[in-house]
């Protein structure tokens, strides 16, 4: 019976054995005989790999690396972790079950759940890899199912989503078919190769996730996040008869996060609602140009992005050669963007594609209504010299279109400023205080609304205020500025003008009153670096905390750490944002005992899922009342990004002991910390609470608390300091301030 056993089990080697050599091998986890090129695991395998070689993978679950071992994976020489590095010229990998959900080759790990950093399947060092009739599985948290056989079945490492990728290829090509990738962030299904071709592969993922620059066919993707790129920049994607599955519950889908060409030909989107709303980027810019050719939404003809019409394109020529395609239609273009100065500068472009086949038209290769704000002038080799006219007093903004034969396009979106004027002369200018609030009068020898000049305020020599939107006239007294010499520097502008020379102004301050409250939306902040601690001034500068000390971040002290700008995604309108990692305010008030204090913060977090910050890499916003700024002692809001969840943060109270911070409640997981998000603090009689709220409403699909609401009995301190700290990366991690209010001895 054992004899028959062992034959039984060893039939799909001997099925192969007549073709199996040093060029061909077998892994087969179930094998039981040795036999010559056959080997039970991938790392077993890999030791064999040579130039050419084809790998046979008989039906089983291969761990890449061992769920089971408790030892934190660390990436090397700055790279993320992996699982296994792989280095051979040509390699075939081929799995020979019936269905490719017979072979699996799998992992468990990701950011902060089993490594350190974006954990790595496989990093393939191959000039030419391909990849043929399995799985590819980073399982960190996605549940392992294997039907064949349940007893590899295998839970996920962890609900909350994490970066965990499945692998990247270094060479020219990759071909995959019949391939399933599976994940959820950062997918990363073989990405990096020059050329990559998928054919009847089939991906989960979240976003940030897809290889931007490859050809899909015949491909299904199940959808578990809003934008399954990152970027596509070049030429873009090639999707031919290819499904999309929306899993989540977006009302609006992008394909790309940072946008960038993307061309879908007979392809097919499945939402749970025919109202979503489907663009190519949350963003696009005017220059952007994305090709469809009979494209659908639940069976019914779709318009991408048609918030944007111009960015999309439809020429019917795409869909006639689809089968001749190897790659998306593209045209080149030297230049997206530029800013031109009528009387001053012209502008070069030209086109990857030959001359007789670009046209600039001047009839059609300037936005309509735009043609009298540039001369355009060809050349016989496909360039064309753009020269502005702009002779009004406003800033024209349109785009120069190239065209080819066969109705692809490429954009420069252009700037077109009016010729140049000297900066206006300053009338009657006077600086005065008035109301406790200091006062710069003047007029300009132009209109009063192309007013453009910059006002920068000074306590002596230290910057407390400048203008960020329109000239910062006012500027409210600070208690503690009584007796110092306040100064405006005033730089003339208007529209048309560059900054004039400064002017400065100054008065002594002799009276302010008691300070009672502190206001400001951010619109008049000084985002420089400025490191002084001293009553009255805000301190802006950046700090590295002791509780993030095992992540290797850094920052440059010579850069700004803050900026006043617009948002974008879920910070709405203008505000404060945070320019590099560890970005940190403080705000020391007059020198005196305070005693209760109460603390509002409007803020936008950039993120739209809950989650706050990049990922759970000690990323965490501090805010803080009744603060020492000197010795960094007080009391304060922790919110930050756990390991717990994926759309949602943490939040509890904690002190401040020179620095060092004792948790002072237990966490509360919860969903508020979105757009229209309000932070309030109070110190009421040794009494610390705090209560977070949003006018965003609660996901459907989550069970959390969508407000928070934080008690502690405190000592008491005389101390009335404000502090802000931000460890989170910054770009889409980044929150916005919007509003800051605080109040002494409400």
């Amino acid at each position: 019976m054992r004899r028959f056993f062992l034959l039984w089990a060893f039939m799909p080697i001997l099925a192969l054995a007549q073709s199996l050599d040093s060029l061909h091998i077998m892994i087969d986890a179930e094998a039981t005989v040795p036999a010559p090129f056959v080997y039970n695991t991938f790392q077993d395998a890999v030791a064999h790999f040579r130039d050419g070689i084809t790998v046979y993978i008989n039906p089983g679950v291969y761990w890449i690396d061992d769920p089971d071992d408790a030892t934190v994976r660390v990436g090397k020489n700055g790279r993320e972790p992996f699982g296994m590095v792989v280095k051979c010229n040509r390699l075939h990998l081929i799995g020979k079950g019936e269905h490719p959900e017979d072979v699996v080759l799998a992992s468990q790990r990701g950011q902060t759940q089993g490594a350190v950093g974006n954990f790595t399947m496989f990093d393939f060092w191959c000039n030419h890899l391909e990849v043929e009739n399995l799985t590819m599985g980073n399982y960190c948290n996605v549940d392992l199912v294997y039907p064949k056989n349940p007893r590899f079945n295998r839970k996920k490492r962890s609900d909350a989503i994490t970066q965990a990728h499945v692998g990247y290829v270094h060479g020219d090509s990759l071909i995959a078919k019949r391939v399933r990738f599976i994940s959820r962030l950062n997918l990363n299904p073989l990405n990096g190769a020059k050329t990559s071709y998928y054919e009847d592969c089939h991906f989960e993922c979240t976003d940030d996730a897809l290889n931007g620059s490859a050809f899909y066919k015949h491909c299904t993707f199940d959808l578990y996040g809003q934008k399954p790129f990152w970027s596509t920049f070049g030429r873009g994607p090639l999707f031919i008869d290819c499904d999309f599955y929306v899993k989540g519950a977006n009302h609006e889908m992008y394909f790309c996060k940072q946008g960038g060409p993307v061309t879908l030909i007979d392809c097919r989107y499945h939402a749970p609602s025919d109202s979503i709303y489907i663009g190519w980027t949350a963003y696009p810019q005017p220059w952007l140009r994305c090709y469809q050719n009979n494209f659908t939404l639940n069976g019914e003809p779709y318009l991408i992005g048609s918030r944007q019409p111009q960015n999309t394109l439809q020429p019917d020529y795409i869909g006639w050669i689809k089968d001749e395609l190897t790659e998306a239609p593209f045209l080149g273009i030297s230049q997206h963007e530029a800013t031109l100065l009528t009387g001053r500068d012209t502008l070069r472009l030209s086109c990857s594609e030959h001359s007789d086949y670009v046209r600039w038209a001047p009839s059609n290769a300037i936005t309509h209504g735009y043609q009298g704000y540039a001369l355009l002038q060809p050349d016989n080799h496909g360039n064309v010299t753009v020269i502005p006219a702009n002779y009004t007093d406003e800033i024209a903004d349109f785009c120069i279109v190239a065209r080819t034969r066969d109705d692809r396009e490429a954009a420069c979106h252009v700037l077109i400023k009016p010729s140049q004027l000297f900066p206006p002369t300053v009338i009657k200018p006077r600086l005065r205080i008035r109301q406790n609030q200091a006062v710069l009068e003047y007029s300009l020898n132009t209109k009063a609304e192309y007013d453009d000049s910059r006002i920068t305020w000074y306590r002596g020599d230290i910057p407390v205020a400048t203008s960020h939107v329109a000239p910062e006239r006012v500027y409210t007294l600070q208690e503690a500025e009584k007796g110092h010499v306040l100064k405006a520097v005033l730089e003339p502008k208007q529209k048309r003008s560059d900054y004039g020379e400064p002017m400065t102004f100054q008065i002594k301050v002799k009276h302010t009153p008691k300070q009672e409250r502190l206001e400001t939306d951010f619109s008049q902040f000084y985002c420089d670096w400025q490191p002084v601690v001293a009553p009255g001034l805000w301190t802006v500068d950046g700090f590295k905390p002791a509780d993030t000390a095992e992540y290797p971040w850094t920052f440059n002290s010579k850069k700004t750490m803050w900026e006043y700008g617009e948002g974008f995604n879920g910070a709405v309108g203008m505000g404060l944002l945070q320019a590099q990692r560890g970005a940190r305010l403080m705000y020391t008030p007059a020198k005196r005992a305070y005693n209760n204090m109460s603390l509002t913060l409007d803020v936008d977090p950039t993120k739209t899922a809950g989650q706050g910050f990049g990922s759970a890499t000690g990323q965490y916003m501090d805010i803080c009342l009744k603060f020492d700024t000197k010795t960094l002692t007080g009391y304060g809001l922790r919110i930050i990004r756990t390991t717990k969840h994926a759309k949602a943060v943490d939040f509890y109270l904690v002190r401040y002991d020179q620095g060092q911070i004792t948790p002072l409640t237990e966490p509360i997981s919860s969903t508020c910390y979105r757009t229209n998000c309000t932070i309030s603090l109070h110190f009421n009689g040794g009494l610390l609470s705090a209560d977070v709220t949003t006018k965003t409403p609660q996901p459907i699909d989550s069970m959390l608390p969508h407000e928070v609401h934080l008690r502690a009995n405190v000592e008491d301190n005389a101390f009335g300091g404000i502090h802000i700290q931000h460890t989170g990366s910054c770009g889409e991690s980044t929150t916005m301030l919007h509003y800051l209010k605080a109040i002494w001895n409400p």
